[in-house]
Parts: C-alpha cells; structure tokens; sequence
C-alpha cells in the first residue's frame, strides 16, 4: 500500500510539474502535420503510377484471356478428339495440356508478381520524395516535431503543411515510371 501511495506521488508532483510549466515555454514547440495518404494518392506522380498500373492490369488481363481462350480450344479438341486416339496418346496429349496449363498459371504468377514488384518499387520512389520534402520544408520553417494526419483527430489548418508539400511535390516530380 504504501509502494502505491508513493507511485501515486511521484505521478503527481510530475503532473503538477507539468502543468505549472508556463504556457511560453509549451508555445515554442513547432509542429507541423502532413497528410502522407493524401499526398501518395493525389500527388501526379501518385496518379503517374496508378494510371500506368490500370494499363498494364488492362494489357495483362487481355493477354491472359488469350492464354485461356488458347487453352480452352486445346481442351476442347482433346476431349473431342478422344475417340480417335488410343488411351495411351490420349494420356499424353492430356499430360501435354496439363504442362501448358501449368506453364500459363505460372507465367500469370509471375507476371503479376513483377506488376506488384514495380508498383512498390515506384510506391517507394514517391515516398521518399515525400519525405525529402517534409525534411525540407521542416528544416525551413524550423519544425520540431512533424506528424502525419492519420495519427492526429483534430488539427489547426495552420499547421498542417500538406498543400505545400503537395505542390513542391508536383513541381520536383510529375511522373515515376513503372519498370518492367
């Protein structure tokens, strides 16, 4: 009981400490929020990347209902040409189509996978211009502390540094191409 009552003290004077700090010396800290969300989605690089992202989904998924047409033909004349053929030929050329079958799902794995590859390359080229412009824009206005919006419920629109840093960002870097 008597750990708890000093706990309980020790809180309290460091409470008291902190409140009695004049209102000066709280009025000095610097801060500034950032919306990064925003910034990673409205940014024209942001939009660069998401543009060239439905293309390329477009491109893949065209040439991936070939691949299926392609496949669905084969399977067709195999089951229809079964008939003709002994069980042996027939194994092998369903074995055939089982290995295309399998080289297609994983061409499609693989393409996909380097599509996601890209996009985080190219995510975290615009990040670290975001982050190049924050520290710039901190280090110019004398920021001591800098959040991003997420992490705060309400905000003082003076202090949120998002539009600024919007535009510098639109202004040093339009487009961030997707490699292949």
């Amino acid at each position: 009981m008597l750990k708890i009552l000093r706990c309980f003290f020790v809180v309290a004077v460091i409470a008291s400490a902190a409140l009695a700090m004049s209102s000066s010396a709280r009025a000095e800290l610097s801060i500034a929020v950032v919306d990064i969300q925003r910034l990673q989605s409205q940014s024209e690089a942001a939009q660069s990347i998401q543009k060239q992202l439905e293309e390329r989904r477009d491109a893949l998924q065209n040439e991936f209902a070939g691949y299926e047409q392609e496949l669905r033909d084969n399977e067709k004349k195999l089951v229809e040409g079964r008939e003709n053929i002994t069980p042996e030929e027939f194994a092998a050329h369903r074995k055939e189509f089982e290995g295309k079958l399998l080289e297609t799902r994983q061409l499609v794995q693989k393409r996909r996978r380097d599509l996601e590859i890209a996009v985080a390359q190219a995510s975290k080229i615009l990040n670290d211009e975001i982050f190049k412009i924050v520290a710039e824009e901190t280090e110019k206005e004398g920021y001591q502390l800098v959040l991003t919006r997420q992490n705060v419920v309400l905000v003082e629109k003076s202090i949120d540094i998002t539009e600024r840093v919007l535009t510098a960002l639109n202004e040093k870097i339009k487009t961030i191409k997707l490699e292949k």
